[in-house]
């Protein structure tokens, strides 16, 4: 990944977590950073918690594009992607529709397993439901349409997209 790319994913990313973070406070969750080897191995930023009760790992993720996730089986260092991980649900972040999609993350898991190719292609266009395998990375990914996700989209988190905050 060129150098400026790897900047803009992280700068993508932090502030999708901030926005996460005063999206499910404005809810009245309670929500806890976590610390950093959940982050790394269990793939997990955030705990959130309501009313004293539950304990939800979540994975936020920036960077999307609209209608557009990408589910990663493996990281970059080849080793078990964040469907793998800890995290009890992830957040897409989804500016363009105004908030997050939240979806379980074993559900998600079981849905790409299921219904991903064992194809591996070489370029990313042709990633729709296969999997594609960045050059010089130990990553193995997919894209799939948010939309022929809906079916398990969640709404006990508040609401099935975490509206934006409004300023």
């Amino acid at each position: 990944m060129k150098e400026n790319r790897r900047r803009y994913s992280s700068a993508t990313g932090r502030v999708a977590e901030v926005r996460f973070k005063r999206c499910a406070k404005d809810l009245g969750f309670d929500v806890r950073k976590s610390n950093d080897e959940d982050d790394m191995y269990l793939h997990i930023d955030f705990w959130l918690s309501k009313d004293g009760e539950g304990k939800w790992g979540v994975d936020v993720k920036g960077n999307n594009l609209p209608n557009e996730i990408w589910c990663e089986f493996k990281n970059v260092r080849g080793e078990r992607g964040w469907m793998y991980g800890g995290a009890t649900i992830i957040a897409f972040d989804m500016p363009e529709e105004g908030g997050f999609s939240i979806v379980n993350r074993k559900e998600l898991k079981d849905y790409c397993e299921k219904n991903v190719q064992e194809i591996i292609v070489s370029h990313k266009k042709n990633a729709y439901k296969k999997m594609y395998n960045r050059q010089g990375r130990g990553d193995v990914i997919t894209s799939l349409n948010l939309m022929t996700l809906s079916h398990f989209l969640h709404t006990e988190f508040g609401s099935t997209l975490l509206g934006t905050r409004k300023s």
